[in-house]
């Protein structure tokens, strides 16, 4: 049995004429005779009536305080909803379809509500259903704790769930009845032509300057590109597609010959080009001033546990200064501000005024200094002040006014990708 995991975003199901449209790229799946596993997010965004953002829109009216386990309890439904109208959609064309949550799929997680970790996957339902024929349709973003409590995993939670299913059966060599498996790479449905070299909303369009869909891109790049801020894969799919070496391929749900992006072993770049320019909007800030060398490493692990984003950059002053991603659905300056409290320190916190623009690619694996000195010289006549910068191995990332934030994208965009 030829096995393929194909995973569609909100956009993808948020009307009649997108569920046909992504109904479309299902059954040419089967028709190529594999066995599809589809993950299926919630319909559309905020506004529309099924989306995420719309139920805790609902509840928040009531009182902006909610519990955490309660708000997944209700974030979880959004993709239920979408799951059961396409898998009854795919029904209505005459395939034997079955709809299951998360926790009916086998993704049990611990118990952090937001933004919970898989630890095990017991895939027997999903695997008997497939054995049985059926044509299996699972709600992402979720799944259930030993006490089968419903949690999410997190913005972009299907990502994971599409990976995590790809995985088991990948290490399942044959259902219960003995039909050997064998598995397509992981197809990512989403409303652009694949990974881009820079956020389309970001860059200016037309000329040069246009973002251009990447062919190839290696795993250290895709999880580099998750992590500082690329939304179209979420960073632990990301890092568990390289962890298990799992082939996938980002596509336009809309083109059905699209080839899209391959995430793989093979590198983006050539030896002179960056992959791409990733950029991360109105960003948290705060320094802590240096009167206690270990507090630094404290925050670093307190933010750790409350599995919080974050960015330790340096500057030029004796201050440590951290960068935190705002959290989708829960107040990120108050969760900051306690974490803080437990450790002794107060902080000014400057919500939502600076940005992290990054430079990615294996091209910077072996000269990071050169390029972190070209980079420099490139913001610097674009008139973009840097306030802190960070670097890992294939990337360089600085730390910028929101308002400078598309100026500093562009510029380097047009001079070290293009």
């Amino acid at each position: 049995m030829k096995v393929i995991v194909q995973k569609f975003g909100g956009t993808c199901v948020e009307s009649e004429a997108n569920q046909l449209l992504s109904a479309e790229r299902i059954m040419e799946a089967k028709d190529r005779d594999l066995h599809p596993v589809v993950v299926v997010s919630a319909m559309g965004r905020q506004g529309q009536p099924y989306s995420t953002a719309e139920f805790v829109s609902m509840v928040r009216r009531i009182d902006p305080d909610i519990q955490p386990r309660e708000l997944d309890l209700l974030m979880s439904c959004g993709e239920i909803i979408s799951t059961v109208a396409m898998a009854h959609l795919l029904r209505s064309k005459g395939y034997e379809t079955v709809a299951l949550s998360g926790g009916q799929a086998g993704l049990i997680t611990d118990p952090y509500f937001g933004h919970a970790h898989i630890v095990r996957i017991e895939p027997d339902h999903l695997l008997a259903a497939l054995q049985d024929g059926y044509m299996v349709f699972v709600a992402g973003f979720q799944g259930i704790t030993e006490r089968h409590e419903i949690t999410t995993l997190g913005a972009g939670g299907s990502d994971y769930t599409a990976v995590a299913l790809t995985h088991v059966i990948q290490e399942t060599p044959a259902l219960p009845f003995g039909e050997e498996l064998d598995l397509e790479p992981l197809q990512i449905f989403k409303e652009v032509d694949g990974i881009m070299t820079a956020d389309p909303t970001t860059l200016d369009q037309g000329g040069k300057g246009a973002p251009q869909t990447i062919p190839h891109l290696s795993y250290d790049e895709c999880v580099a590109m998750s992590r500082l801020g690329s939304q179209v894969l979420q960073q632990q799919a990301a890092e568990m597609a390289r962890k298990h070496r799992i082939p996938l391929v980002v596509r336009n749900f809309r083109k059905a010959d699209h080839p899209g992006t391959h995430v793989g072993a093979e590198p983006s770049s050539s030896a002179d080009r960056a992959a791409a320019i990733v950029d991360q909007s109105r960003l948290l800030v705060f320094d802590v001033a240096p009167e206690s060398p270990r507090l630094p490493q404290q925050i670093e692990e307190r933010l750790g546990r409350e599995r919080l984003r974050y960015y330790q950059v340096s500057t030029n002053a004796p201050e440590t200064r951290f960068a935190v991603l705002p959290l989708k659905y829960r107040d990120m300056a108050a969760i900051v501000r306690q974490v803080l409290a437990a450790q002794g320190v107060s902080a000014e916190i400057n919500a939502r005024d600076f940005a992290l623009v990054s430079v990615v690619g294996e091209a910077l694996r072996q000269r990071l200094g050169a390029w972190d000195e070209q980079a420099n010289k490139i913001l610097t006549d674009a008139g973009v002040e840097v306030h802190a910068t960070s670097r890992d191995a294939i990337s360089l990332s600085y730390l910028v006014l929101e308002t400078q934030r598309r100026q500093a994208v562009n510029s380097l965009h047009q001079t070290l990708v293009l």
